[in-house]
C-alpha cells in the first residue's frame, strides 16, 4: 500500500475506510485517474481502502464521481475556503482555482 501518512482525509492508516472491518491494502486517491492521482498525492487527498471495497467502487461509475467530488469538496475547506474566509474573498474563488489546477470541477 502507497504511504499516505499526507492525507488529509483522515488519520486512519490500517483499516478500510469504506467497510471499517478489514485491512487497507491499497491506498484510494478521491481524484483518480492519471492527472488525478497526481494532484491527489499533491494535496493528500487520499484514503486506505480494503481490496474488495478498492475494486468495487472503482467499478462502480457513481461511486467514482461521487470520490472526485468528495475530494472536490475536501480540497476546497483545507486549502482555499479557509484562506478565503479571512480574507473575506468570495467562496467561489475555491471553486474557480480548483478548475484551474485539475481541469474541471465535479461539484
Amino acid at each position: 500500500m502507497k504511504d499516505i501518512v499526507n492525507s488529509r482525509v483522515t488519520d486512519e492508516r490500517t483499516l478500510c475506510l469504506c467497510c471499517g472491518w478489514r485491512f487497507a491494502q491499497h491506498t484510494h486517491h478521491l481524484i483518480c485517474g492519471t492527472s488525478g492521482r497526481k494532484f491527489s498525492d499533491k494535496y493528500g487527498l487520499m484514503i486506505p481502502l480494503c481490496a474488495l471495497c478498492h475494486n468495487e467502487l472503482h467499478e462502480n461509475g457513481v461511486a467514482v464521481t461521487l470520490s472526485k467530488m468528495l475530494g472536490q469538496a475536501i480540497w476546497e475547506k483545507n486549502y482555499y475556503k479557509d484562506l478565503y474566509y479571512q480574507m473575506n474573498r468570495d467562496e467561489d474563488e475555491a471553486r474557480d482555482r480548483f478548475r484551474e489546477l485539475n481541469t474541471t470541477s465535479y461539484l
